[in-house]
């Protein structure tokens, strides 16, 4: 690794993604007990989980467009704030209403650092090599945030309740805040306006392909995560807190795919090629994990495939963020379009798919879904191909 790049930073920068990964993983755990307290129904649970994925889906470019205005660090430091603050008021929370009030500024904190991350990640990195590294390591945050909240959320809720999580993460958010304050760097920011930031990041037709392709690949993993607990507690009689460690461990084998994704970029293999090997494997095992003629053992191992191997994806698309940006100034408002996309993706696809699978005959109705995506994020990888090679 090179000496010139600030791996102090670096790591720095990352705790503040895994603290924004655990505020998402935190959530499903946690919700029979906020729903047994509270009183929530099951369609305000489902608001209290997906307010994230509606404040990306409508502020992501915007929120990219003002950490390339007025600062990455600045704003990624407000959002660790934000997201502090917002922890302890949902900590306090009474009803559903107050809930839901902490989880939109919560995810309004995500946004703010997760946009910002990816640049102040990428001005850490001194040669090209570490870049692909140092953005592999990045595109980690979430699954590793998420299943390391997943895991440790079930003792924490024995010892001290859901207001104990929430208020535990608060202040871990804080500690990320001392850190990346005193350790990230401060790129400069420009002048350009922030109507000419979004336009020229629009124009650039390898950031929109990338931006698309996170979408199609989103709509797949993350609704494997979100349904494959409600598949085995309801359709193969599994204790919850055995469904709950298997959709954990599926969430983490995603994260050696992420690194495996940056180790390779930074030995040469190209990105277009990768992510049509991701997709071509994507497809293999949406159908091994769809198809009701395997035996359960192997649809289980298809779906730690599926998340290991499309794990090279996130990697791909953070490190082609920095690469297709029109200016190292553009990044943050490329990532916000990128982040923009995968909030659209994990909004709509789970809904789609549980849509099918009560229409049409079950889990396997939405294979057809599941492959049309795939399908998708492989003419995505095509482009970047095309686009790179020029």
């Amino acid at each position: 690794m090179s000496g010139g790049t600030r791996w102090p930073a670096v790591w720095a920068v990352f705790a503040g993604g895994l603290i924004c990964g655990a505020y998402i993983g935190k959530v499903p755990p946690a919700l029979p007990a906020q729903r047994e307290e509270l009183g929530l129904t099951l369609v305000e649970s489902g608001f209290i989980a997906t307010t994230f994925n509606v404040i990306g889906l409508l502020v992501g470019m915007f929120v990219g467009v003002l950490c390339d205005r007025f600062g990455h660090k600045r704003l990624g430091l407000a959002g660790l704030a934000v997201m502090c603050l917002a922890g302890l008021l949902g900590a306090a929370a009474w009803d559903f209403s107050s809930l839901l009030t902490s989880r939109f500024f919560e995810g309004l904190g995500f946004m703010l650092f997760a946009v910002s991350g990816s640049a102040l990640m990428a001005a850490t990195a001194a040669e090209h090599r570490d870049h692909s590294k140092v953005m592999g390591l990045w595109s980690a945050y979430m699954p590793s945030g998420g299943s390391a909240a997943m895991f440790l959320a079930p003792l924490i809720l024995a010892a001290w309740g859901w207001r104990g999580l929430w208020v535990i993460l608060a202040i871990v958010a804080a500690l990320c805040f001392v850190l990346v304050a005193r350790l990230a760097p401060t790129p400069r920011y420009g002048t350009v306006s922030s109507m000419k930031l979004a336009l020229e990041s629009l124009a650039q037709p390898g950031s929109v392909a990338l931006a698309l392709l996170f979408a199609f690949y989103v709509a797949q993993w993350t609704s494997v995560m979100i349904w494959l607990p409600t598949f085995l507690v309801d359709e193969r009689s599994m204790a919850p807190g055995a469904a709950s460690l298997l959709t954990a461990l599926m969430v983490l084998v995603n994260v050696p795919g992420n690194l495996g994704g940056g180790w390779l970029l930074a030995h040469g293999v190209r990105r277009g090629p990768l992510i049509l090997a991701a997709c071509a494997v994507m497809v293999v095992t949406d159908i091994g994990m769809l198809s009701n003629l395997l035996p359960d053992s192997l649809r289980y191992l298809s779906c730690l495939a599926f998340s290991m191997c499309a794990g090279v994806i996130p990697a791909c698309i953070f490190s082609g963020v920095v690469a297709h940006a029109k200016t190292l100034q553009h990044v943050g408002t490329t990532n916000g379009m990128v982040m923009q996309a995968s909030q659209a993706g994990q909004f709509v696809a789970p809904v789609l798919l549980a849509w099918l699978a009560t229409n049409f005959g079950g889990w396997g109705a939405s294979l057809w879904a599941m492959l049309a995506f795939a399908a998708c994020g492989a003419l995505c990888g095509y482009a970047v191909l095309r686009i790179e090679a020029r």
